[in-house]
């Protein structure tokens, strides 16, 4: 993990891989029915956890390091896709209920989330999850692009023990708004 971050920051969010508080945390919010989307898996801390829970069928796993996304493919109930953007086009027709992403959006540019952001929303089914966590404490996206891609925000926990320590945030999608 450590080499991967020397090797491309902006791409390899941290440093070290989270926490188990961090990995509970994120779990604790899925919905876990059918197939889970996970957003830069990285080295497979949350996609293992993901994968021992039986009424789990599906870990679509969006990964663009190689050396990452080879060690992605040997665990159970996984199929690891390398482009975040193919994403829309392979799940649109699904209803997905659950979104984890542990992607480093705040190195992005505002496009570059935009365009994620809107990608991620139209997959999610009406009451579906968006979980997100970064190592500061704003959320990475913006109020009005949340707005725009009908997604609320129903709850942000800090996660202290986590190196760094991390916060959680949970998005809502509502077809309403």
């Amino acid at each position: 993990m450590i080499i991967e971050f020397l090797r491309n920051p902006k791409n390899t969010g941290s440093v070290i891989s989270s926490s188990q508080f961090l990995v509970q945390e994120m779990i604790s919010h899925i919905s876990p029915e059918g197939t889970i989307i996970e957003l830069g898996a990285g080295s497979g801390v949350i996609t293992r956890k993901l994968a021992t829970i039986q009424s789990v069928d599906t870990i679509y796993t969006y990964e663009n390091n190689p050396i990452f996304h080879k060690s992605l493919l040997k665990i159970d109930k996984t199929i690891c896709v390398s482009d975040l953007f193919t994403m829309k086009e392979r799940h649109q027709h699904q209803k997905v209920k659950t979104i984890i992403s542990s992607i480093p959006f705040v190195n992005f540019s505002t496009t570059t989330k935009a365009k994620a952001l809107s990608d991620m929303s139209t997959v999610l089914d009406h009451g579906g999850k968006l979980i997100q966590y970064t190592y500061l404490n704003r959320c990475p996206f913006g109020a009005e692009n949340l707005h725009q891609n009908k997604l609320i925000l129903t709850k942000v926990k800090k996660v202290w023990l986590n190196i760094p320590p991390a916060t959680v945030f949970v998005y809502e999608k509502n077809d309403n708004l």
